[in-house]
C-alpha cells in the first residue's frame, strides 16, 4: 500500500540558503533509490478553507510505509536530515493510502 511524506517549510524560511540548495540537489536521488518519487516539490499553496497557511509544500509517494520509513531513518539520508534541521523547522507528516 502506497505511504506518503508530506512536508511544508518554515514559516521563517531557512537560514542557509546555501545548504539547503545542497540538499535540493542530493535528496531527490536518495529519495529515488527508496522507491520515492515526487508528486509536488516546492508548490505554492493557498488555503481554501480554515487559517492554515503552509507556504511550498513537498509531497512524496513511497511504495510502502517500510521504503518511506528506511529512507528517513537511512545513512545516506541522515546527513541531510540533520542539515536540514539546523537550516529551519520542517513540518512533516507521512499517512498510508486507504
Amino acid at each position: 500500500m502506497p505511504a506518503y511524506l508530506m512536508s511544508t517549510d518554515p514559516e521563517s524560511g531557512y537560514n542557509d540558503l546555501d545548504a539547503m540548495a545542497g540538499y535540493g540537489a542530493t535528496v531527490p536521488g536518495i529519495v529515488e533509490s527508496f522507491g520515492g518519487r515526487y508528486l509536488l516539490r516546492r508548490s505554492q499553496t493557498r488555503a481554501l478553507e480554515g487559517s492554515w497557511e503552509p507556504g511550498d509544500m513537498v509531497l512524496i509517494e513511497f511504495p510502502s510505509m517500510t521504503e518511506l520509513r528506511a529512507f528517513y531513518e537511512s545513512e545516506q539520508y541522515r546527513p541531510w536530515l540533520e542539515l536540514r534541521q539546523r537550516a529551519g523547522r520542517t513540518n512533516i507528516v507521512i499517512t498510508e493510502a486507504a
